[in-house]
């Protein structure tokens, strides 16, 4: 073997760049976007969150007619099981969140955008917010504290 004019070539050689840590800024910008990710798509369909609105027991949101065709067609089901993990067998397992409009943010922006109706805080990624579960209000995290 050898004297083909062939070279092999070294780890040094192979290995331009050492590994490194993301930094602190790249970790919270990749966090930002899954968030907001989170805040504006339906993780079954990957469709944008529009009202309907609803939300189960581990405070994901999903679009009310995909839960419904989940529910009563089956369809996307192994996407659906895979995502919610079991949680959501019937309607009695989600509770529809109402959100109120910010209608001069929502005519510039290309998804709907939400905003506290006692604060004005808008609610999204970053913000703290809460729903009551009976009737599924939308509230931010300093009205309930207040």
């Amino acid at each position: 073997m050898g004297n083909d004019g062939g070279s092999i070539p070294t780890r040094r050689e192979l290995v331009k760049e050492a590994a490194r840590n993301p930094t602190t800024s790249e970790l919270k910008e990749s966090q930002h976007e899954r968030q907001e990710h989170c805040w504006q798509t339906d993780p079954i369909s990957s469709q944008p969150l529009g009202q309907p609105v609803v939300s189960d027991s581990s405070g994901k949101l999903y679009n009310k007619d995909t839960i419904l065709e989940y529910l009563v067609e089956g369809t996307r089901k192994a996407d659906a099981e895979r995502i919610t993990q079991g949680a959501i067998s019937s309607l009695k397992d989600v509770v529809e969140v109402k959100f109120e409009l910010d209608p001069k943010a929502t005519a510039t922006a290309k998804h709907e955008v939400w905003r506290c109706p006692v604060t004005g805080d808008k609610l999204g990624p970053g913000s703290k917010a809460v729903y009551l579960v009976p009737c599924g209000h939308a509230f931010s995290g300093t009205a309930i504290k207040e």
